[in-house]
C-alpha cells in the first residue's frame, strides 16, 4: 500500500523561524509567524491534519518533515501532548534474529518496533491499547526460510550449461525454478535476489565471506526442505499469549492488550476484508484490522478525527528481517494546543522543523552532526523510565527486560558479516536517496535486503520534500559515507582535447550494458606523445558504483612490433578523481591517421549481471567476482593526435 501516493505526506512549504529562547511560542504567535501551507491538510483515513510517523529500524519523520534515525533499544516516547501519550518498544534486531546473528558480532546498532502503546487522553472511557508480537526471540537455529538449506556455499562454474542468473523474490521461487528446469539438481539463492542452477557437473565450494549472503538447496536429497513452503508460526512464551494471540501477515503473532489485559484474538477471521478488534462501526473510537494493517481512530473533543495506522513489515517471525511495525499518526487539524505542547521523537506539528529536537521540558536542542548523534539524542532524551511506562510486559518479563540500553554505534563502512549484502551493493542501492535517507536505506539493505526500500519511499513520499530542502543546513547531517571522494571537472576529454573533433570512438559493446550516455569524459587528461607514437590518458568510471576496471591495449615492442598487454585498477564511483593512467602504442597505416585500439572491461554491481556476460580476457588476470557483479566490455578507437597536428 502506498496510501495513494502523495496523499499521505503531501508536500508543504514550511518557513523556518529562529526562536529567541528555548521555549515554544504561543500557538497564535506561531501561526502569525509561519506560513503553514498544507501542514494541516494531510490525509489519513478520515483525519485531516499534521501527519508524522516512523518506519523500518526505526526511521523517524516528524510532523514537520524532519527525518532522522533512532536505533535505540528500549521503551521510548513517540508523542506526548494533550491528546496522546504514545510509546514504542524498540528491540535489538539481533535479539529477534536466529542465534547465528549473535555470532555475527552485531552490537545494538539497529532496532525494530515490537510494540506500540497508545493512551488517548481526551476520553477516560478509552483504554490504553497496546499492539505487539510478544517475545519471539526463542526460535530455532535457522530462520524458517533457511531451514534445510546450507549457508554460504556456492559452486564453480556459477551456472549449469544453458542457464544463467535470474532474479527471484525468494528462495521458494528459486527452488521452483530449479524444479521446472531439466537436469537441475541444486540451486543457490542470494539475498540480492540472484538464483543460480546446477546439474551436478559443478564443484561445490565455500562462498567468499565478503559477498552477499547465499543459501544452497539440493533437490536430490529427499530430506532437503530448502525453499519448500513452511509454516512460519512459532510457539510463544506465555500461556495466554500462545492461546489468545491473533495473526497478522506471514505468520506474525498479533497480541493486543486493553488496559493491561490481553484480548482474545484467536477467533478473529484475519482473511476478512475488515475486522473490528475493539469498538464497532459507527463508534467514535474503534480499532479495525484490514489485512496487514491496523487502524486506530478517535473522534476528538472538537468533532474531528485523529487516526493512527500500524502496518506490519518483515518476512515473518525468525526471519532475518522479522516482524515489526511501521507507524503513522494524523493529528486533527483544529487542535491548536498541539502547536505548543507536543514533545517526543515525532516532534511538534507547528510548521517549524528547527524545533523538532527537544528535551522532555520542551527546550529546543541543536540537531546532531551524524547518525551516532541522532541515536544518542533518542536515548538521552526520550527513554521512558519505569514510572512513566504504560507498556504491558510480555510473559514473565518486567520493566528491567525492556528498559533502554545504550550500546555501541553500528556503522556501514565496509563489508560486514552481519549484512546480507556487501558494501558495494548497499551503497549503490542507496546512492539516489535524498541525503537524509541515505543511512536509513543502507541500514535496511544491510539487515534485510533492499527490496523494501522502494515500497518505503512510496509510502512515506518524502523524496520531493527532502530534495527541496537539501540546501537547508538544518537538514544536512554529516553522514558517514564510504564512497566519499574528491571531484574535479575532467579536462582534455574526447570532445575537448582537439577543437571541433571527437577523438574517441566506440567500436563495439559486448554484453547487455550500454555505455552510459554521459561518458564523454571516460578518457580524460588525453595527451599525445608524437616522438614515441603513444597516446596517454586517465580512465574515469562512468558507473554510479565502484568498479574493477581492466584496460587491454597494445604496447611498443622491439623493432616496431606491438604486443598486447593489460592493466587493471579499482576505481571509485562516477566522477571521482582516480589516478588510473594508461599509455597505449599507436598503429600507423598509410593514408589514415594514427590510432590506438583499447578494450575496457568494467566489473561492478552497477552493471546488470543478467543475460549473457562477457568474459574478461585471461591476460588481464581478473579475480573471481561475486555473482551480483556484472561485466561490461567496450572497444574503442582513440586518435593519436588532433587531425591538423598529426605528423605526416
Amino acid at each position: 500500500m502506498n496510501f495513494k501516493s502523495a496523499a499521505l505526506f503531501a508536500a508543504f512549504a514550511a518557513a523556518p523561524v529562529a526562536t529567541a529562547n528555548n521555549l515554544r511560542g504561543d500557538a497564535l504567535e506561531i501561526q502569525e509567524q509561519r506560513n503553514l501551507g498544507n501542514r494541516f491538510n494531510e490525509k489519513l483515513g478520515r483525519c485531516t491534519g499534521a501527519t508524522c510517523g516512523m518506519w523500518g529500524d526505526p526511521h523517524m519523520i516528524t510532523c514537520d518533515d524532519l527525518s532522522y534515525d533512532c536505533q535505540g533499544i528500549g521503551i521510548f516516547t513517540l508523542m506526548k501532548n494533550h491528546m496522546y501519550n504514545v510509546q514504542a518498544n524498540f528491540v535489538d534486531v539481533g535479539a529477534r534474529e536466529h542465534v547465528k546473528v549473535k555470532g555475527w558480532g552485531l552490537t545494538h546498532g539497529a532496532s525494530i518496533t515490537n510494540d506500540v502503546i497508545i493512551d488517548y487522553l481526551q476520553d477516560d472511557n478509552v483504554p490504553v491499547m497496546q499492539f505487539g508480537f510478544g517475545d519471539v526471540s526463542n526460535f530455532i537455529e535457522e530462520p524458517p526460510s533457511e531451514e534445510g538449506c546450507e549457508a554460504m556455499v556456492t559452486f564453480h562454474p556459477l551456472n549449469m550449461k544453458g542457464q544463467g542468473r535470474s532474479k527471484e523474490a525468494s528462495v521458494e521461487d528459486c527452488r521452483a525454478r530449479c524444479s521446472k528446469t531439466k537436469r537441475c539438481k541444486q540451486f543457490t539463492w542470494w539475498y540480492d535476489g540472484g538464483c543460480h542452477l546446477y546439474d551436478g557437473n559443478q564443484k561445490k565450494k565455500a562462498s567468499n565471506p565478503n559477498w552477499d549472503r547465499v543459501i544452497m538447496g539440493d533437490l536430490t536429497d529427499p530430506l532437503s526442505t530448502c525453499g519448500a513452503k513452511k509454516d512460519k508460526s512459532i510457539e510463544l512464551v506465555g500461556a495466554d499469549e500462545e492461546q489468545y494471540h491473533g495473526q497478522i501477515g506471514p505468520g506474525c503473532p498479533l497480541l493486543m492488550y486493553i488496559d493491561g489485559n490481553m484480548i482474545d484474538l484467536s477467533h478473529v477471521d484475519h482473511s476478512n476484508s475488515g475486522s473490528f478488534l475493539w469498538g464497532e462501526a459507527g463508534d467514535d473510537h474503534f480499532v479495525k484490522q484490514n489485512g496487514n494493517e491496523i487502524r486506530i481512530a478517535h473522534k476528538t473533543s472538537t468533532g474531528g478525527w485523529s487516526e493512527m495506522l500500524l502496518k506490519l513489515k518483515g518476512d515473518g517471525p525468525g526471519e532475518l528481517w522479522s516482524c515489526h511495525w511501521d507507524f503513522y499518526i494524523c493529528l486533527n487539524s483544529d487542535q491548536e494546543e498541539l502547536f505548543k505542547n507536543s514533545v517526543g521523537l515525532l516532534g511538534s506539528p507547528d510548521g517549524d522543523h528547527t524545533n523538532d529536537w527537544m528535551d522532555k521540558m520542551g527546550n529546543i536542542l541543536d540537531f546532531g552532526s551524524g547518525h551516532k548523534q541522532t541515536k544518542d539524542y533518542c536515548v538521552d532524551n526520550w527513554c521512558v523510565n519505569q514510572k512513566e511506562s504504560i507498556m504491558t510486559y510480555h510473559g514473565d518479563t518486567t520493566y528491567e527486560d525492556h528498559k533502554c540500553e545504550k550500546e555501541d554505534y553500528f556503522d556501514i563502512v565496509e563489508d560486514n558479516a552481519i549484512c546480507v549484502l556487501n558494501a558495494d551493493q548497499i551503497i549503490f542501492s542507496c546512492i539516489d536517496m535524498p541525503p537524509m535517507m541515505v543511512y536509513a536505506c543502507q541500514l535496511d539493505c544491510c539487515l534485510g535486503g533492499c527490496d523494501q526500500m522502494e515500497e518505503s519511499k512510496d509510502e512515506i513520499v518524502v523524496i520531493k520534500k527532502l530534495n527541496d530542502k537539501v540546501d537547508d543546513p538544518k537538514y544536512n547531517f554529516e553522514f558517514e559515507k564510504v564512497d566519499s571522494c574528491t571531484y574535479t571537472d575532467k579536462e582534455n576529454t574526447s570532445s575537448t582535447t582537439c577543437l571541433d573533433s571527437e577523438i574517441v570512438k566506440l567500436l563495439k559493446t559486448k554484453g547487455n550494458e550500454e555505455l552510459p550516455e554521459d561518458s564523454d569524459d571516460l578518457f580524460y587528461d588525453i595527451a599525445f606523445d608524437y616522438a614515441n607514437n603513444l597516446v596517454k590518458f586517465r580512465v574515469n568510471n562512468p558507473f554510479k558504483a565502484s568498479a574493477t576496471v581492466f584496460v587491454k591495449h597494445d604496447k611498443a615492442a622491439l623493432e616496431g612490433f606491438l604486443d598486447p598487454t593489460c592493466v587493471g585498477e579499482e576505481l571509485t564511483s562516477k566522477g571521482c578523481d582516480d589516478d588510473f593512467s594508461v599509455e597505449v602504442a599507436c598503429h600507423d597505416y598509410d593514408d589514415i591517421d594514427s590510432f590506438a585500439l583499447v578494450t575496457v572491461y568494467f566489473a561492478s554491481v552497477a552493471v546488470s549481471p543478467l543475460g549473457e556476460q562477457p568474459s574478461i580476457d585471461k591476460c588481464c588476470e581478473p579475480d573471481e567476482f561475486a555473482p551480483a557483479v556484472g561485466i561490461a566490455q567496450y572497444t574503442f578507437e582513440v586518435q593519436c593526435g588532433c587531425p591538423a597536428e598529426i605528423p605526416q
